[in-house]
């Protein structure tokens, strides 16, 4: 299956496709491994972290396909733009997978790094990465049915759902020996996209994992995802993609402060932040405290990056 993932990317044995998830006890660094082995194209089996041993390695031996999660590679992105090492690496796709990312982030990646992006879905329950990942039109990801039964649900009443409508995603092994799986509840949030793929893939498609259903916080009496706090930025100009969400309980009430990287120049921060503050009322509803920060301010991580943090319990 992954190495049907890496061709669906266009990845060939020409390649040399530079590794940075873990390798250990779970399936991430070794199944994009083992695919790219059976495809025949060269690794640099590199695993997170060291940033500056990975920017090394990129250039010397020329690594032309990246895989990563979206936090590490908005990391590497701009620490190649900002050593100005752009034209000594030889980059032309990405392969990012293992967590949730806005289009404002995928962007981002794509015009820094000067690549084209494939997202890849899986999960360490179900053979790992290489389930599932989108073709060069950007028109949902393509799930290999040959393998997996995969269901949309509604999470509360746990009955499937039309196609098209948004719910939780359920799979079923149908090849799997060693702890095959029947309805599995990923707790991820995606509907089923109907009609036939541009690219003429015959293999079903999702749409691009908006949330998880334990994703979800209550503030203020209204359920929020981190994908509305994507949606609200990328409606807002000279907003970056990197936020981070701070939830606090004082003298009986919620609040919620908003932390955007953006940038411009300080003396538009203010008008920028009542910017902010009007779309997510408009699309979220709550009233927030939205607080801009210089770009780079914010955490960043070599592996998953967390952006929500809940202080009241």
């Amino acid at each position: 299956m992954f190495e049907r993932c890496y061709k669906m990317a266009g990845v060939t044995n020409l390649d040399r496709v530079q590794i940075t998830p873990g390798y250990g006890l779970w399936t991430a660094g070794i199944g994009f491994q083992a695919g790219a082995e059976k495809l025949g194209a060269m690794t640099v089996p590199m695993g997170p972290g060291n940033t500056e041993k990975q920017l090394k390695m990129m250039q010397d031996m020329k690594t032309t396909v990246l895989c990563a999660t979206s936090s590490y590679a908005l990391l590497l992105a701009e620490n190649i733009n900002g050593r100005g090492l752009k034209d000594k690496i030889c980059l032309k796709k990405g392969i990012i997978g293992s967590e949730r990312w806005g289009d404002k982030m995928r962007q981002r990646i794509a015009d820094e790094l000067g690549v084209e992006l494939y997202d890849i879905y899986g999960l360490t329950e179900v053979y790992g990465p290489g389930i599932g990942i989108s073709c060069s039109y950007k028109n949902g990801i393509h799930l290999w049915d040959d393998y997996l039964y995969f269901e949309i649900i509604d999470p509360k009443t746990l009955k499937p759902v039309p196609d098209g409508t948004v719910g939780e995603l359920v799979i079923t092994t149908l090849c799997k020996e060693g702890a095959p799986l029947i309805r599995y509840r990923t707790h991820d949030l995606t509907r089923i996209m109907t009609g036939t793929c541009p690219c003429g893939s015959r293999y079903p498609r999702i749409d691009i994992i908006t949330g998880r259903t334990d994703d979800m916080v209550k503030v203020k009496g209204v359920n929020m995802f981190p994908a509305q706090f994507d949606e609200v930025l990328s409606a807002v100009p000279d907003t970056s993609s990197e936020y981070q969400v701070m939830i606090d309980h004082l003298e009986g009430k919620d609040i919620l402060t908003l932390f955007f990287e953006t940038p411009a120049p300080k003396e538009r921060w203010q008008d920028i932040e009542s910017q902010v503050a009007e779309k997510f009322r408009e699309v979220v509803g709550p009233t927030i405290n939205p607080k801009a920060v210089k770009v780079g301010d914010l955490p960043r991580s070599e592996k998953k990056t967390s952006r929500i943090f809940d202080n009241r319990y």
